[in-house]
């Protein structure tokens, strides 16, 4: 129930989060990285070419032409050149509202008309109230502009102006010359960067298409009247074709590169391939014939011409890298497609279900952490090639970010809830089993099989000396608590050196080495044992000045193939160890007392512990039931070196 709980609040708050401006501004920037990394600069129009007023351009011009922007002369001398090699289409990243002079507006606007194919552009601005003049004006500029428009209609594509906006366009003489007008109005994101194109604006109850689409137009329509795009679901239909749009109305770019993606072609080179006897003999020509079929885009990057546009490539970008690329998406009849609302919504919740489930159905958590770690690595691979290949923009921040909370708040109720009960549930089992059976146990629940199997094993077996006339001649309460302070301070050595304690037998220990821990099981059970008398050692002495009676032990240790799993029925199951090396340990110990020594241990035993024991030989011993004897020592220590080596 907690990981259902964590899944739906999860949900709930991203679905939220989703709708605040800092989430868009994070999507915006995995937006802007899939579109680096997945355009291809090989997919861009050829056809599409520049010609840029660069910086070159501008310097080796400006002792002649002055400031900017140019005379109109230069734009009519441009045309003369190029138009003769036939361009599909012409068009200006620039409006020449005003007038310069009668001659040479006169001469510009012949230039144009005479080929029908050059496509102007003109602004939409704020306005803060006009006077009756400034209003007639207004209206005339209106009048002007209304043969690229059409009526509103149900389900038309066009983003609303609001008052009555500012006109900036081209001279009436230019204007009527043309072979369109386009709106140059850019659509730019609240973070100030350039994704997306108007398809038209609208004011009042017409429609006035952008240059971008104009220009497509002349291109894909050429002579034919602007038509309006209408919205169809997630697309929009337009002269019998369709292109993506987003929840706007708007076309999403899908840009196939930087600013120099199109080739651009600076303007002195054009003015020199018109007129080559001004110009170095150097200067790259272009002939009229290398314009034939280009669409060719007009506009400036020299610094101060232009205004300064943001893309997702450049901070510094020229305008008409925008405008070039919407033409080419428009021509191609292509754009990022949106992920549909439901979308979105499903994915943070199955997300949501995902983060949490991670953590239900792996109990460890370094596991969890890989499994989160490919999801999130999947999530991302499906965004980068949905958009790189499917032109689809799939979100990635509001799902991602709610598997990872998902995770995280599972986790928390976990801990505070499972993870405590299992933090208890450890710590009571710590006091009455191994550590190293604990984990085992707890690692392993779900598989866990004590059946019973064999085992090479190590058998420990202790007893105190003479504990029945301690009995006898102690108060018991006193008698207790020795006994509890000798038997925790000897398991603390069997567990330091990976003992199991098995039981308890009176104030016997039964222990045992080598069922869930690699090593020479008998050198560790022997270094146990011989550290277990120091131990012994100073409970005595600090014993004695308590005034309490001093206790001695005996040790056995047995090495041996044992029985080790779950014995009895019912309500009373037992893990333990059995078999005959058991029965051998508790005989060894049994002997001390025979032998006056302290520990006793096996000849099989002594083989494992191999050149490490320093031991003393006490023959050979038959335990009940067989016939061979058995070779027993005395343990009396081990050798350092000979003990690290065989430990290792």
């Amino acid at each position: 129930m907690g990981a259902v709980a964590a899944a739906a609040v999860t949900a709930v708050v991203v679905l939220l989060l989703a709708r605040t401006s800092g989430f868009r501004r994070l999507e915006n920037i995995t937006y802007d990285l899939r579109v680096v990394k997945t355009a291809r600069a090989t997919d861009a129009d050829k056809s599409i070419v520049i010609i840029d007023v660069d910086n070159p351009s501008f310097e080796a011009l400006k002792g002649n032409l002055g400031r900017w922007p140019w005379t109109r002369g230069v734009w009519t001398g441009v045309l003369a050149y190029i138009e003769p090699g036939k361009p599909r289409a012409v068009f200006f990243d620039v409006t020449f509202a005003g007038q310069e002079s009668p001659e040479v507006d006169r001469g510009f606007a012949q230039q144009i008309a005479y080929y029908r194919n050059v496509i102007l552009g003109y602004t939409f601005a704020d306005s803060a109230g006009m006077d009756e003049t400034e209003l007639s004006a207004w209206q005339e500029k209106l009048k002007l502009l209304e043969r690229d428009s059409y009526k509103l209609e149900p389900n038309l594509l066009a983003k609303p102006l609001e008052g009555n906006p500012a006109i900036n366009a081209p001279l009436p003489e230019l204007a009527q010359a043309a072979a369109g007008l386009g709106v140059l109005n850019a659509e730019i994101d609240p973070d100030g960067i350039l994704r997306r194109a108007n398809l038209a604006l609208n004011f009042g109850n017409r429609a006035y298409t952008t240059l971008s689409a104009r220009t497509a137009d002349q291109v894909l329509s050429p002579g034919k009247p602007p038509q309006p795009f209408l919205r169809d679901g997630r697309y929009a239909t337009h002269n019998g074709w369709t292109i993506p749009v987003d929840n706007d109305g708007n076309l999403l770019l899908r840009w196939h590169g930087d600013n120099f993606v199109y080739e651009r072609i600076p303007i002195w080179n054009v003015l020199c391939s018109a007129q080559p006897d001004q110009c170095d003999a150097q200067v790259k020509k272009y002939p009229a014939d290398y314009f034939r079929d280009k669409i060719v885009l007009i506009g400036a990057s020299a610094i101060g011409s232009y205004e300064v546009r943001a893309t997702p490539f450049s901070g510094i970008a020229p305008g008409f890298v925008y405008q070039a690329t919407a033409v080419d998406n428009l021509i191609h009849h292509e754009g990022i497609r949106v992920a549909p609302a439901w979308y979105s919504t499903a994915s943070v919740i199955v997300f949501a279900m995902l983060g949490a489930g991670v953590l239900v159905a792996i109990a460890s958590g370094l596991w969890s952490a890989v499994v989160l770690l490919v999801l999130l690595g999947g999530h991302t691979l499906l965004c980068y090639w949905s958009f790189g290949h499917q032109y689809l923009w799939l979100p990635f921040v509001t799902p991602g970010f709610s598997l990872v909370l998902s995770f995280v708040a599972t986790g928390v109720i976990r801990f505070a809830t499972t993870g405590r009960e299992l933090r208890q549930t450890r710590g009571t089992l710590n006091r009455y089993m191994a550590p190293q059976l604990v984990e085992y146990v707890l690692s392993n629940v779900d598989n866990l099989q004590f059946a019973g199997e064999k085992r090479e094993l190590t058998i420990f077996f202790s007893d105190v000396r003479n504990f029945t006339t301690l009995t006898e001649k102690s108060d018991p309460m006193v008698l207790i608590s020795m006994l509890n302070e000798y038997l925790e301070a000897m398991c603390s050595t069997i567990f330091k050196y990976d003992g199991i304690v098995d039981k308890f037998i009176g104030d016997g220990i039964l222990a045992y080495w080598g069922a869930f821990t690699p090593g020479n099981h008998a050198m560790l059970a022997a270094q146990a044992s011989l550290e277990m008398f120091e131990r012994l050692k100073e409970l005595n002495a600090r014993w004695k000045e308590m005034d309490r009676p001093e206790i001695d032990i005996g040790v056995g240790l047995n090495s041996g193939e044992v029985i080790l799993g779950n014995v009895g029925a019912g309500k009373k199951i037992e893990f333990t160890v059995i078999g005959d090396p058991v029965n051998l340990a508790s005989r060894l110990e049994s002997l001390n007392k025979e032998y006056k020594c302290h520990i006793i241990i096996s000849e099989f035993t002594l083989a494992k512990l191999g050149d490490a024991a320093v031991v003393r030989s006490l023959g050979g011993v038959k335990v009940k039931g067989k016939t061979i004897e058995t070779a027993i020592y005395e343990l009396q220590g081990l050798r350092r070196e000979s003990a690290s080596a065989a430990k290792s």
